[in-house]
């Protein structure tokens, strides 16, 4: 009736188990112990962070420049995965403040996993495998550097070596647990883009349910994508994301 804890760490590691209790519930309550549940907070999280990392490590090296995003870059993605990181930086911050471990912990692993895997590189990969210049790759180099050393910081209190390793690999000197705590940046939060790409994302699964209803694949492309909206205005660059999610040559609204 006892899990050995050494056991866990060496098959899973420390940080995974660690991630695995501030995530589960608050650290001081009780904790109902399942390791199917610590296998998948393994696969959910700490490799999606890690194969994060390794993407930017295999497309941008260690050869682009620390930099701070600021109007540089024009690429309405890189726009939004900043905004999106000061926004989580604000939020879990201000629940770290008020001991809410656990909310803060879930705020950081949904960034990581929903905006920043599922969409960003997922969208970006294009810039980085075959950009169109060596401008294009250097944004968005920077941009997703920028993003993994903030990332870093926020989790440390929480997986201290994984973090120490990115920070590290990122050509920091020192340690990821000397810094200052990451710094909120009202300026680069824009709430109006925020909001806009999720509605785009939600057309992006409403089409995309769509084609499975109709049984029609998404490597099949289609003329057309109707959306029934009159509130719905958003940037041609935004609608040209759901163009090539979905596979489609034009979008009627």
């Amino acid at each position: 009736n006892v899990v050995n804890p050494w056991d866990m760490i060496e098959k899973y590691g420390v940080d995974t188990l660690r991630w695995y209790f501030y995530t589960l519930n608050h650290p001081w309550d009780s904790k109902l112990f399942a390791e199917k549940d610590l296998q998948q907070t393994m696969r959910k999280f700490i490799l999606t962070l890690w194969n994060s990392f390794a993407f930017y490590q295999t497309y941008a090296g260690k050869k682009s420049e620390i930099r701070n995003p600021k109007s540089e870059t024009r690429n309405v993605l890189d726009q939004w995965i900043t905004s999106r990181l000061h926004s989580v930086i604000k939020e879990a911050t201000k629940k770290f403040d008020a001991y809410d471990i656990t909310g803060s912990a879930r705020t950081i692993e949904s960034f990581v996993i929903d905006d920043l895997s599922l969409w960003y590189i997922r969208r970006s990969r294009q810039r980085f495998q075959n950009p169109a210049n060596k401008k294009e790759l250097q944004d968005a180099s920077s941009v997703l550097r920028y993003v993994l050393l903030e990332t870093s910081k926020l989790a440390a209190p929480c997986i201290p070596f994984l973090s120490e390793h990115i920070y590290g690999e990122l050509g920091r000197k020192g340690s990821v647990h000397w810094e200052d705590w990451a710094k909120v940046d009202a300026r680069k939060i824009d709430t109006k883009l925020e909001k806009e790409m999720v509605w785009i994302r939600e057309l992006v699964a409403k089409g995309l349910a769509e084609r499975a209803k109709a049984g029609i694949k998404v490597r099949q492309p289609l003329q057309k994508f109707k959306v029934k909206s009159e509130k719905l205005k958003v940037t041609s660059e935004l609608l040209a994301l759901v163009k090539d999610e979905l596979n489609v040559k034009e979008i009627v609204i």
